[in-house]
């Protein structure tokens, strides 16, 4: 029996989510693209990380880790969003 390993979705979920962390430091590259990159990225993440989460030969660290990240980012997206559209709110 061949032991558990990490595979291409395992690395690709972390990637991700440490792209979407580092992101921010670019946005003067695509300044108009922020919300756009940063929502797919966190539905790629959140993707790649329950489909490596759920085969049964993989080592479920990076995974966890990527999956991590990606919900942290959608917290952090949600809040700006929160703040953008309720800025010139009365309540």
């Amino acid at each position: 029996m061949e032991g558990k390993r990490y595979s291409w979705l395992s690395y690709v979920s972390f990637g991700l989510g440490v792209g979407l962390i580092l992101h921010p430091l670019f946005t003067n590259i695509f300044p108009g693209y922020f919300m756009s990159i940063q929502s797919i990225g966190i539905l790629l993440t959140i993707l790649f990380s329950i489909l490596a989460l759920r085969k049964k030969n993989e080592k479920k660290h990076l995974p966890v880790m990527g999956l991590m990240l990606g919900i942290m980012r959608m917290c952090y997206v949600g809040i700006l969003l929160y703040i953008t559209f309720h800025k010139y709110s009365t309540i």
